[in-house]
């Protein structure tokens, strides 16, 4: 079954002046009469081999058929000269200052959707001009600037369709691998190169961190997007991963392969989430958890958190808890976060993780090498309980009498390590009031979204593409995939449509 077998009646039906339910009885009618071809076939030798084929040939149909439904309704609304003259305005009001467009007639592109085809469209096209005097040549034209204002208008961007575009950053980031993206869009019917796959996918990640970054600049001019945050507990946490860089590589001599030579480093990503729990202290599963996630270190990710979190209403949170390990990075930068969420001083509660703090206990008994191992973890029990009770004093006291020759500059920075975090050690005080003990969704996100598709053997990324990727993630594993998208597609920090008035296609008419 080829891939192209629906698009010819989809362009014929374009060009005719026909009622939208004949388009689509004719579409329907072709694909009826493949799904006949293909059952018929079975049934010459029916078994279960060929039932499997037949279960995935029909579903490559209904996929294809899918998309021929979807170039034909984007062809259709082009008979909507409302809907055309909006798209040419928002062009306008996305464009910048200073840039003036001109209309140069309909052309033909051809879009690929979801099911797999690759349609043609006839669609206005229109050409960018510079201002007068920037550039000599006629008119000031830059040849070559221009685009389709009624499909960008639709989410049509890079000759995808949103669906397509969606898709494919979901599988790519989903998978361990773009190959393994393309072997899935193969399975459904649409066949497409790892090329495409990747250009797809990096298109859709580039231009959410362009609305990422406009979503900072919203937060820091008072903007508020929603109020989800609003009079709920808020867990936030914060930590860092591992990722392998690809970095170098531009300069030097090139290899026999004709690559040049680069280094493989070890970075850390950071990463926060964020997430409500109940009264009791439980995650109030209904709403979705926050991540985000960053290469560019401790003021980026903070400044993400605060960005994100104030558009979602966090200034009118009941209470915020910060959890964390014992990274220094994490106390200094949260320090000021009342401040910077713009909520009071009370209603923050910095928590060190109890699970990270018992490590370090395990650590100073195991370096008792005189102790049998009954006694160490006895040691370890003992200050377990003490640090429940909230008893911090007696614990860095008792880590001083431990002090020896051999292991003086272990306990030194035990001590120093327990001091520092033990105001945030308040372990009776967060029981009482159902805050959690531990930092465990942190370090479940890290696995997430890092470590099961970022930290693969053999895996090197480039620094923009690392980036990319994080983001991404961290909207899927956060099931906010949707919020994401409607970004993407509306180019707005808010998702929401760029003063395009709301249309009504009556295409029955106007044929």
């Amino acid at each position: 079954m080829e891939d192209e077998y629906l698009i010819k009646p989809v362009v014929a039906s374009l060009r005719s002046n026909v009622l939208l339910e004949d388009c689509l009885r004719e579409v329907t009618g072709l694909a009826l009469g493949e799904a006949l071809t293909v059952i018929r076939g079975f049934l010459r030798a029916p078994g279960g081999e060929w039932l499997l084929q037949l279960e995935e040939r029909l579903l490559r149909l209904m996929n294809h058929l899918a998309a021929a439904f979807s170039g034909l309704a984007v062809g259709l609304a082009h008979r909507s000269d409302s809907f055309v003259k909006d798209a040419f305005v928002q062009l306008r009001g996305m464009s910048s200052q200073g840039v003036e467009w001109s209309r140069e007639g309909p052309r033909s592109v051809t879009v690929r959707f979801l099911g797999g085809l690759s349609v043609p469209i006839k669609s206005p096209y229109v050409t960018q001009s510079r201002p007068q005097g920037s550039r000599k040549g006629p008119a000031g034209r830059r040849p070559g600037a221009g685009c389709y204002p009624a499909l960008v208008g639709l989410g049509i961007r890079d000759g995808a369709s949103p669906g397509l575009q969606s898709a494919a950053a979901r599988q790519v980031v989903r998978l361990a691998s773009f190959e393994e993206a393309r072997a899935a869009f193969a399975e459904t019917g649409n066949r497409m190169n790892v090329k495409t796959v990747r250009r797809i996918a990096l298109a859709v990640g580039e231009k959410a961190l362009v609305q990422r970054r406009a979503r900072i600049d919203a937060a820091q001019s008072g903007a508020v997007y929603s109020g989800e945050l609003a009079g709920q507990r808020v867990v936030i946490g914060v930590d860092g991963g591992r990722v392998r860089l690809r970095e170098g590589g531009d300069r030097g001599r090139r290899r026999p392969n004709g690559h040049r030579g680069f280094h493989a480093n070890w970075r850390e990503p950071k990463l926060f989430s964020a997430y409500v729990i109940d009264e009791e202290g439980r995650p109030v599963r209904t709403l979705s958890p926050v991540y985000e996630a960053t290469m560019d270190g401790p003021k980026k990710i903070f400044e993400l958190l605060v960005a994100e979190l104030r558009l979602r209403g966090i200034a009118d949170a009941k209470e915020v808890i910060v959890t964390g390990d014992g990274a220094s990075w994490i106390w200094n930068w949260s320090a000021d976060l009342p401040v910077r969420l713009g909520i009071a001083e009370g209603k923050v509660t910095r928590v060190a993780d109890f699970f990270h703090t018992v490590e370090h206990l395990q650590m100073i008994a195991d370096s008792r090498k005189d102790w049998p191992a009954q006694d160490v973890q006895r040691w370890v029990n003992i200050h377990k309980r003490f640090l429940r009770q909230g008893r911090v004093n007696k614990v860095i006291a008792d880590i001083r009498s431990l002090r020896k020759s051999r292991n003086r500059a272990l306990i030194k920075r035990e001590i120093a390590y327990f001091t520092r975090l033990s105001p945030f050690m308040r372990y009776d005080f967060y029981r009482d009031h159902a805050i959690p003990l531990g930092s465990g969704a942190i370090e479940s996100a890290i696995r997430r979204v890092v470590n099961l598709r970022l930290k693969a053997p053999g895996t090197f990324w480039k620094r923009a593409n690392a980036e990319i990727m994080l983001h991404l993630r961290c909207y899927l594993k956060a099931a906010r995939w949707n919020e994401l998208m409607t970004r993407v597609i509306h180019a707005t920090p808010n998702g929401l449509p760029q003063s395009l008035s709301t249309h009504t296609l009556h295409l029955d008419a106007a044929a």
